[in-house]
């Protein structure tokens, strides 16, 4: 974990209610994988105690970014980051994506949460892994990829204003896949992801769900992120072997770990 302080290279709309940021951050682009996080202080007059938590979307070998909605005062004053401006930053936070080796991987994201399966994407593609991109929205307005069957990226919307109409698992009857072959990887809001995890675990998918949780202190302390898992254990069982911690045991887990999204 490394404290670094940013710089604002664009901070720019990028769909309806959505945002991006690009941070020159060396140190944590380096050392960060796809699916962690960083914890941010909004401002240098930020008085709260607890940073804001936000997923890495993009990263090389000096800049990260960020996708954003504007929900609350942390956001608003981030929403008001100018060019140039410095940004206290720690991180990289949590666990990463890993075991696609042997399958053919099925990125699924919705809404912030497309940000750490964006850099999943690219980092497949990077490596010339073939896989399937699907991005869920309410409608065309909050999109801002582009549909490509050629590419497997594949968008849904609630009102069928572009894309597959409904749930983002309808995407899924788009292209021929091989359940007991194939991994999903999701993150988004809870009500998606629970849809997700269920459908994965009727069919046998095997899936990993990252999690979206007011990680505020991003190393155990606050408490905030608990998440229950199943308990296979047999007798009594101690508080953190039936709950976890998305902020250090996760944010990412696999659909047999979970009760619930």
């Amino acid at each position: 974990m490394i404290r670094e302080i940013g710089q604002v290279v664009f901070n720019r709309e990028i769909a309806k209610h959505f945002f991006e940021a690009e941070i020159i951050a060396p140190l944590i682009s380096s050392k960060c994988k796809p699916g962690q996080f960083i914890n941010i202080l909004p401002s240098s007059h930020w008085k709260n105690v607890m940073r804001r938590p936000m997923s890495i979307s993009f990263q090389d070998d000096e800049k990260i970014r960020i996708i954003y909605k504007i929900v609350g005062e942390g956001t608003q004053l981030i929403g008001n980051w100018k060019v140039g401006e410095p940004v206290d930053l720690i991180g990289p936070l949590g666990n990463y994506w890993k075991g696609w080796e042997g399958y053919f991987p099925i990125l699924m994201g919705g809404g912030v949460g497309i940000a750490p399966i964006l850099n999943l994407h690219y980092y497949l593609n990077s490596q010339n892994i073939n896989h399937v991109l699907i991005m869920g929205a309410r409608t065309k307005a909050e999109h801002f990829l582009q549909p490509s069957q050629n590419e497997n990226i594949f968008l849904t919307t609630d009102d069928g204003s572009i894309g597959v109409k409904g749930w983002i698992t309808n995407a899924l009857n788009e292209f021929p896949f091989d359940p007991l072959k194939s991994k999903i990887f999701t993150c988004g809001p809870p009500l998606m992801m629970e849809a997700i995890r269920k459908l994965a675990l009727d069919k046998k998918i095997e899936c990993d769900l990252a999690l979206e949780r007011l990680m505020a202190c991003g190393f155990g302390i606050c408490q905030g992120c608990t998440v229950e898992k199943t308990n296979n254990e047999k007798g009594t069982h101690s508080y953190r072997s039936k709950f976890a911690l998305a902020c250090i045991d996760g944010p990412i887990f696999s659909s047999s770990e979970l009760v619930t999204c």
